[in-house]
């Protein structure tokens, strides 16, 4: 009886912790699906986007709320919850920051997503700042430091995976280039501009906090396929099931080589270089 008592007490956090991370995902799923749908009138390209868009931002302050009312009784969960809100957070920046008109390249007849992408990155990079923060993480708890010298060159090769893999994802997607021109200075600005939006940001979110919260409340496989899914959930806007199971391969390979050598890095230039060949490389050849 004490030993079917004492199993009842630890399963049942481990359950409560699914109901609220599950019903955050599918929230999320949905939210992105209503973004993505694209419209009839070629005047409005994405209909439900503003419904998205609230999805999100209710989610965002539902998670924060839940966090503080969990705090006193489940400490692990808790901080997830605020962990998990910054996956959001990543779709109401990307939609809320208006590309303003001085952003355009009158000359090509477009915009110029990098300048817009800069912007974006700004209340992205503080809101990661304020959760590490208030969680007490260290840049070495986040796998920003380098405990050995030796680690240097494993990294470098985990970051040069980012070119075979934005090759294949550009096979997939075929998207227009970010930049009007392939030039040293364009390529130079636009990959500081993607390291800092997504390597840097998108890391430290999934890869980084996100990870780090979910391993503790969910164990290290669970966590992984838990956080990879929110990840890949993200890119439903693309509509395209290849570009979905291409996405969750990579943030399962992120995600398994920050667990097993402690360190960011090599997926974070891994990360940027693969959304350098992408956007600013591929389109040009």
């Amino acid at each position: 009886m004490a030993t079917a008592t004492a199993t009842a007490q630890v399963a049942s956090p481990r359950l409560s912790h699914w109901t609220y991370l599950l019903g955050y995902l599918l929230a999320v799923i949905l939210a992105e699906i209503l973004i993505a749908i694209p419209g009839n009138n070629p005047l409005v390209d994405r209909p439900f986007q503003p419904v998205g868009l609230g999805l999100h931002i209710l989610l965002v302050f539902t998670l924060i709320f839940a966090s503080v009312f969990l705090q006193a009784r489940d400490a692990v969960l808790a901080p997830l919850l605020v962990a998990a809100s910054l996956a959001s957070l990543v779709r109401v920046f990307s939609l809320a920051v208006p590309r303003f008109p001085f952003l355009a390249i009158p000359a090509a007849n477009l915009l110029n997503t990098i300048p817009w992408l800069a912007l974006v990155s700004v209340p992205l990079l503080v809101s990661i700042v304020a959760v590490s923060y208030v969680q007490r993480l260290r840049p070495r708890d986040l796998g920003l430091g380098i405990r050995r010298w030796q680690e240097i060159p494993l990294q470098g090769l985990i970051a040069l995976t980012g070119i075979p893999l934005g090759l294949l994802e550009y096979a997939i997607l075929k998207p227009t280039a970010w930049i009007p021109a392939d030039t040293v200075g364009a390529i130079a600005v636009g990959g500081l501009v993607i390291f800092l939006a997504t390597g840097l940001s998108e890391e430290l979110i999934f890869r980084g906090i996100l990870l780090k919260r979910a391993v503790e409340a969910l164990g290290e496989r669970s966590g992984l396929l838990y956080v990879t899914a929110l990840f890949a959930s993200l890119h439903i806007f693309f509509l395209s099931a290849s570009d979905l199971v291409f996405v969750f391969a990579v943030g399962l390979f992120y995600g398994f080589v920050v667990l097993n050598t402690k360190n960011l890095w090599g997926a974070i230039l891994s990360h940027s270089l693969g959304n350098v060949m992408l956007y600013l490389v591929a389109p040009f050849h």
